[in-house]
């Protein structure tokens, strides 16, 4: 039977207003003003919820740590619950990617309670030759460029060392360039800390040999501080410019960043897009998570907090990543409990609408629709889902009910396939009463209501 989600203030991308949408199988099939549909459906009553595009993650690492499709299985229904209805997984590695990628999207269908795509990560040469390939025949249309792993790709990957990217600057153009030749619209997704820099940082803190630094995040982040980001986005885009390319800066997490990208953005061609993440507009350095909250970037300040807050509203920051990966206490100490031994990553499911309603909306003002576009709608523009993010007829019906004045804490029910949460504790007000996939009621009122396995990937192209 068709859906009418009746009664709802509908946030679409310049207004909020009340409407009705009815759902047909997977789609929107019209949107009526209230009242005005006479035919028969199951009517979900949206009276006093705001129906906002279901949120787009563009930044997660399932199965870094843990076995992928155990963590497609354990960790989206949490991710539902935060009103997620999309995610994109980055994929990099070992093997040949045209069989990685195959076992990786089995993996998805058969345990993902959401749609899902992935990002393929630049590590071996033979990947450059392959790339039209992974357009074609994978449906990938973004990829990754890790400058924090220069020199050093083949001990990641377990590659021959002369099989291995250098992943330097010159590698970076001739990727941008050759992407550039296949299609405009495919999207360069770059890690920006120069590591000639943080390298020779690390080894300075390391001889000074602080105790108070050898255990604490600001300690940390003076291996890596904000302008090692910020030289390498402003360098970036130059040769993005040069290149007339199409860059995304992943998790920026620094004001002066935001200040980089505001001063060459209107100068210089090429497109850019700058993402940051949940954690770097809430925690800082100083926050209680300790080491558990180590991630490269580091957590900075409660300014760099505010800044990327006004690159929001703004619009200077498009885009909201999670930088998800499911793991356990035990394997993140497995090498040490110091700032040289603690791997980085945590877990961060489902938190980019939260956390854009309570800090950005109930705290800062900033009206919902820039909210929802950064939270979906944009994400789907650059990524090319191109059936995503936006509240149309012909749109997938993905779709998060918020109860603008529902406030929850996160406790261990919300970590996901993690055993801690850098977020624990803390109380957020905005929370999706539902959560609907492709017309599929998945969660209500915080309980996830349809079965892992439903997941569908998502082959993206571009235009001829």
């Amino acid at each position: 039977m068709d859906k009418l989600i009746q009664n709802g203030n509908v946030v679409f991308e310049t207004e909020i207003r009340r409407c009705d949408i009815l759902i047909r199988g997977e789609k929107i099939a019209a949107v009526f003003a209230p009242g005005a549909f006479s035919g028969e459906a199951e009517v979900i009553d949206a009276s006093g919820l705001y129906v906002m595009p279901g949120t787009i993650d563009p930044h997660q690492h399932l199965g870094l740590y843990k076995d992928l499709g155990d963590a497609f299985r354990k960790d989206t229904p949490r991710q539902a619950v935060g009103g997620l209805t999309t995610l994109l997984n980055y994929h990099r590695g070992k093997g040949d990617y045209y069989e990685t990628v195959q076992e990786a999207i089995e993996a998805g269908e058969k345990n993902s309670l959401v749609d899902f795509a992935f990002s393929l990560g630049l590590c071996a040469k033979e990947h450059l030759n392959e790339l039209r390939g992974y357009v074609d025949r994978l449906g990938i249309t973004s990829f990754k460029f890790f400058f924090d792993k220069q020199d050093i790709a083949h001990t990641f990957y377990d590659l021959p060392e002369e099989a291995a990217l250098t992943l330097d600057k010159a590698d970076f153009y001739f990727i941008m360039k050759q992407l550039r030749e296949i299609s405009p619209e495919l999207l360069l997704c770059v890690h920006c800390e120069d590591a000639d820099l943080f390298r020779a940082l690390q080894k300075a803190v390391k001889e000074e040999d602080n105790p108070n630094d050898r255990y604490s995040l600001a300690g940390f982040e003076k291996t890596r501080p904000d302008w090692v980001e910020t030289i390498t986005i402003g360098d970036t885009m130059w040769m993005n410019h040069i290149a007339d390319g199409n860059l995304y800066v992943v998790h920026t997490s620094a004001a002066s960043s935001v200040e980089m990208y505001d001063l060459l953005s209107g100068t210089l061609g090429g497109k850019v897009t700058l993402e940051t993440c949940p954690h770097y507009l809430v925690l800082t350095k100083d926050s209680p998570c300790g080491l558990m909250g180590k991630v490269n970037p580091p957590l900075r300040t409660a300014a760099d907090n505010e800044a990327l807050w006004e690159g929001i509203r703004s619009g200077s920051v498009k885009t909201v990543g999670t930088d998800n990966v499911p793991v356990w206490k035990e394997k993140r100490y497995e090498p040490g409990d110091d700032i040289w031994g603690v791997y980085v990553g945590f877990g961060g499911p489902g938190m980019i609408l939260p956390v854009l309603i309570s800090e950005g909306y109930h705290k800062r003002g900033i009206p919902l629709t820039t909210l929802s576009m950064v939270n979906s709608t944009n994400t789907a523009r650059v990524f090319l889902l191109r059936e995503k993010g936006v509240i149309a007829p012909g749109y997938d019906a993905d779709l998060a009910l918020v109860d603008l004045d529902w406030e929850r804490e996160i406790t261990p029910e919300l970590f996901g396939d993690s055993d801690f949460s850098v977020y624990e504790g803390m109380k957020l007000k905005g929370w999706p009463r539902y959560t609907i996939s492709r017309g599929e009621v998945i969660q209500k009122d915080g309980v996830v209501t349809a079965e892992p396995g439903r997941g569908r990937y998502i082959r993206r192209h571009v235009r001829p």
